[in-house]
């Protein structure tokens, strides 16, 4: 598909406790010298295979969230050759790779990192100190092994039988599954679908869907976008929205509550992404009602 940008278990990272890192799965986490710093909001992105699209994906992400820094995460079964920690810079020297991607998207700074399962934990841990900043995107499926993030997002684009135990661990951890053609059956029709959304939830209960064959590319990241800005809270996002969305958002919610409905028209009519409209409900503590589709 093609991706444009929009006109706490123990033993896990909790992003809220910035710092925090288990040694293994199950383990209690340690406290690093870092708990007091101020922690970034977590984005991680996984797919069902090596080509599942979550690289263009998250560089979609990255336009618009921007400035974020972001990297992808890459676990060897031996000891990988040079560097674990490679710092993307321009002059890119091959524009096809994934954290080239990343750069031209506009993160800063973008590192690939090389390690083993067993280095996972201690080299995510470096790997979040050197990105810094507050917002950070992660690709990668192992990752989730270690880390609670604020939204982890899975790319499904095959069948649940051909899932390699990452993948299904991954799905088991995600709150937004992005669901692509290939998932699903040839010829698949609407109870197709029901009865595969009904296998996932068997695997997370919790997470929602959304169908791309349905919603299209742009409205499925501006969802996604929008799912995200709920959940990044007002703190974030001062001086960071434009006062003609806080005002509009303002004239439609005197009570301090905003249909779903009435928020995706006011986005359009202002021209803006949901996200926006998302981030201006955030600042002003307005809530949005009866969202069926989870926008927001």
């Amino acid at each position: 598909m093609s991706w444009e940008r929009p006109s706490s278990p123990d033993g896990f990272i909790d992003a809220g406790a910035w710092g925090e890192i288990s040694g293994t799965p199950g383990e209690k986490p340690r406290a690093s010298s870092r708990t007091e710093e101020k922690r970034p909001f977590l984005i991680t992105v996984s797919g069902s295979r090596k080509d599942s699209g979550k690289s263009a994906l998250a560089a979609s992400l990255v336009r618009a969230l921007r400035p974020c820094a972001a990297a992808k995460v890459a676990v060897h079964e031996g000891e990988p050759e040079g560097e674990r920690f490679l710092e993307e810079r321009e002059p890119v020297l091959d524009p096809s790779t994934d954290t080239a991607r990343l750069l031209e998207a506009g993160a800063r700074p973008v590192y690939l990192l090389k390690t083993t399962e067993g280095r996972l934990a201690q080299d995510l841990e470096e790997l979040l100190r050197r990105l810094g900043g507050d917002t950070v995107v992660l690709e990668g499926n192992r990752i989730l092994r270690h880390l609670r993030p604020d939204h982890a997002i899975f790319v499904m684009d095959s069948p649940l039988e051909e899932f390699k135990p990452s993948a299904r661990e991954a799905l088991a951890k995600a709150h937004t599954v992005v669901l692509e053609r290939r998932a699903m059956p040839p010829g698949a029709r609407g109870k197709d679908l029901i009865s595969l959304e009904k296998r996932i939830k068997e695997i997370n209960p919790r997470v929602k869907l959304l169908v791309v064959e349905e919603l299209g590319p742009q409205r499925t990241l501006e969802i996604l976008l929008s799912r995200i800005a709920g959940r990044l809270g007002g703190g974030r996002m001062e001086g960071q929205v434009d006062e003609r969305v806080l005002e509009a958002v303002k004239e439609r919610a005197p009570e301090g509550r905003l249909p779903c409905e009435e928020a995706l028209r006011l986005a359009a009519e202002l021209g803006v992404p949901p996200l926006e409209v998302g981030k201006a409900a955030n600042l002003l503590g307005v809530k949005i009602v009866r969202c069926s589709l989870g926008c927001f």
